[in-house]
């Protein structure tokens, strides 16, 4: 009659310790995870707070819940401070801003770029908010 030897294993996602007879048992018994040997990295994105474990060692490209791409950074932000409010083209777009004319019509205008018009409109006249397009 043969014994089996009984070996410890402890989970790397959940940290359960037990004792099994078997020398790679297919799965944690606490938490049930196929991945259970060796330590695993925890993840969690700061736009919609979701927290995972990734089932290979590479950095994942997305939030599994969210699908967002800057999980780890967050979105985009606009600089304030990368607006010179000295610029000659900033006061001509805040003129036609303030004379009623959108962000697109603006920047079909003057010739510079949507984006850098809608960040100065942001700055200089909306206080942050969205401006009207």
């Amino acid at each position: 009659m043969q014994t089996k030897s009984l070996t410890e294993k402890r989970c790397g996602r959940c940290g359960h310790e037990w004792t099994s007879g078997i020398e790679m048992p297919a799965r944690c018994p606490h938490c049930g995870t196929y991945h259970w040997h060796g330590e695993s990295t925890s993840y969690s994105c700061v736009v919609c707070g979701h927290s995972w474990f990734s089932r290979t060692t590479k950095t994942p490209m997305r939030c599994p819940k969210c699908k967002t791409r800057s999980w780890q950074n967050g979105p985009r932000r606009f600089n304030p401070k990368s607006v010179d409010t000295e610029n000659s083209d900033i006061h001509t777009i805040m003129d036609l801003y303030l004379h009623g004319k959108g962000c697109v019509a603006i920047a079909m205008q003057t010739g510079v770029a949507l984006s850098s018009v809608i960040d100065i409109v942001k700055i200089t006249v909306c206080e942050g908010r969205q401006p009207r397009m």
